[in-house]
């Protein structure tokens, strides 16, 4: 069982943006009070993925379960990620990752869209 839950969303320079993002991670917290969910992004917003990783560290976390806020696997998922990773588990021991695909690409979602889009 995972410590800490990331959700990973890309980031943007409009505030607006992030609404659905938190909105999705405050739920998820209410729902889920056992485990303890932290909305990232991969750029221009913090927490960044590494500072929100770094600091679950230091409070002793070490399983972290990644959940990508994406519509589907691009070069950010694909490399970016993997590299950030790798790079975390060089400075921080002991550290155990599981990355879940993109959002976008569950069955549920899909459904979900193809009924808002109706």
């Amino acid at each position: 069982m995972t410590d800490v839950q990331f959700l990973l969303a890309h980031g943007s320079r409009n505030p607006q943006w992030r609404k659905p993002f938190e909105q999705i991670a405050e739920r998820l917290q209410l729902a889920h009070p056992e485990r303890r969910i932290v909305l990232c992004y991969l750029e221009m917003w913090e927490p960044s993925l590494d500072q929100a990783i770094r600091e679950a560290y230091v409070l002793g976390f070490r399983h972290f379960r990644i959940s990508p806020l994406f519509w589907s696997s691009g070069r950010h998922l694909q490399e970016d990620l993997p590299t950030l990773i790798e790079q975390v588990q060089k400075v921080l021991p002991n550290c155990f990752f599981q990355v879940e695909g993109p959002i976008g690409e569950s069955e549920i979602i899909i459904q979900a869209a193809l009924q808002a889009l109706q």
